[in-house]
């Protein structure tokens, strides 16, 4: 039986950190769509409407990803939200985990992870 590739929304402002976890997702059998800012990624809402996941990097340049989070679950009703973050020199991480737990997202990563701990993520988020 083969995987069904999931349409996966990466939503990531660093071309290296987005190229590399593109890597991961496509070599786990995802499909990536990819967006490096807040417009891209809401031209893709309105473009798409089979997204089975979205990752966001929390911090987009000064932005947070808090709207493009209340974006999503309009356009896309029930799609899980995994955030990823560095951290930010506006709030430490614990501060950012908060806002992206109580913004509803399904689980939360603290750059850098490992490979196995975003596939993990994902695979939890799918479920």
């Amino acid at each position: 039986m083969t995987k069904v590739p999931k349409q996966i929304l990466l939503v990531e402002d660093d071309p290296e950190v987005r190229k590399l976890i593109v890597q991961f997702l496509t070599r786990d059998g995802n499909e990536v769509v990819e967006a490096s800012g807040l417009d891209q990624a809401r031209q893709v809402l309105s473009e798409r409407s089979d997204i089975d996941l979205a990752i966001l990097d929390f911090w987009l340049g000064t932005e947070t990803a808090v709207g493009l989070m209340d974006d999503l679950r309009s356009a896309l009703q029930g799609v899980p939200i995994v955030i990823i973050s560095g951290g930010h020199p506006m709030a430490d991480l614990e501060t950012t985990q908060a806002i992206a737990d109580f913004s509803g997202a399904v689980a939360f990563l603290q750059k850098p992870f490992r490979k196995m701990d975003l596939l993990n993520a994902v695979a939890a988020a799918l479920k």
